[in-house]
């Protein structure tokens, strides 16, 4: 069982790090809520998803590797699985603020300034980087280094090049070391493969409102794949397909998932002393 693995370990480690932990997780379940009236077509980002993304990073990690965490990695990760998303929920004003900091690129190129939803998502793991740094003090992250390490490792779940060793360095604490590749990794990997039928609740959704093509597929590609198990050697996504078509809607989201696997095992093998030690997607059809 990998149930509270890193949640046990932060207790038992310091204490008062996972005070801050479970305060924050606290403050954050309103504020997470708050992209769902924007977002009506997308799967969900709220709590429940960051619950299962550090659910996830248990699995991928295991009781051997978690008993290796110092204290500090164990609070990064988690209040980068809690914080990874809070980018999707921020409103107007931070918005407008927080988009003069972020490098665009030539994005606006092939897309409009005013379409604020598209931007967001496409660029939400930027927003929540900065509204982390904005809001440290608010979730009582105890100090620089620890800010730095859970605004990379929340920026990382997606883009970011993880193998830059300017931006993704080890960082040395009074609580421990920090491996800010290695955890982003991990985090990476594990929002990744939350894509079981429990990512979109109906406690949450009503699927019947999701009017965009995008969304219908997104949410019966969410539906198809039945649950996800997290196997020594191999990620498994078992599937019952609700069209025929979902099949290959699955497939190519494997495909996806495999790409990123591959990914986030070279740079835990290149960034630290740590493994991934799944080395496949596979698909089982069940009855």
């Amino acid at each position: 069982m990998s149930d509270y693995l890193l949640e046990t370990k932060l207790r038992e480690e310091n204490e008062g790090l996972h005070r801050r932990t479970k305060d924050s997780a606290a403050v954050l379940q309103k504020m997470l809520e708050s992209f769902l009236p924007r977002f009506p077509n997308y799967t969900d980002h709220t709590m429940l998803h960051s619950m299962d993304v550090l659910e996830y990073s248990n699995m991928l990690l295991g009781e051997k590797q978690i008993k290796r965490l110092s204290a500090a990695e164990c609070y990064v990760l988690m209040m980068s699985c809690y914080l990874h998303d809070i980018g999707m929920g921020i409103n107007q004003k931070n918005y407008e603020t927080l988009s003069e900091k972020i490098d665009f690129g030539n994005y606006f190129e092939t897309h409009s300034r005013d379409d604020a939803e598209t931007i967001i998502r496409d660029f939400h793991n930027e927003y929540s980087g900065l509204f982390i740094r904005k809001y440290a003090e608010l979730f009582d992250i105890p100090c620089e280094e620890m800010v730095f390490a859970i605004v990379q490792v929340s920026r990382g779940h997606r883009k970011t090049d993880l193998l830059d060793q300017a931006e993704y360095h080890d960082l040395m604490t009074e609580y421990g070391i920090i491996r800010t590749a290695f955890l982003a990794a991990i985090i990476r990997l594990a929002d990744e493969i939350d894509v079981g039928a429990d990512r979109n609740s109906e406690l949450l959704f009503d699927s019947s409102k999701v009017n965009s093509a995008a969304g219908i597929e997104a949410f019966g590609t969410h539906d198809s794949i039945r649950s996800v198990e997290v196997q020594e050697d191999a990620i498994v996504l078992y599937i019952k397909p609700i069209a025929p078509k979902y099949r290959e809607l699955i497939r190519i989201l494997a495909n996806k998932i495999q790409n990123t696997l591959d990914y986030c095992r070279e740079v835990v093998s290149l960034r630290s002393d740590f493994c991934i030690t799944q080395t496949d997607v596979k698909i089982i059809e069940i009855e």
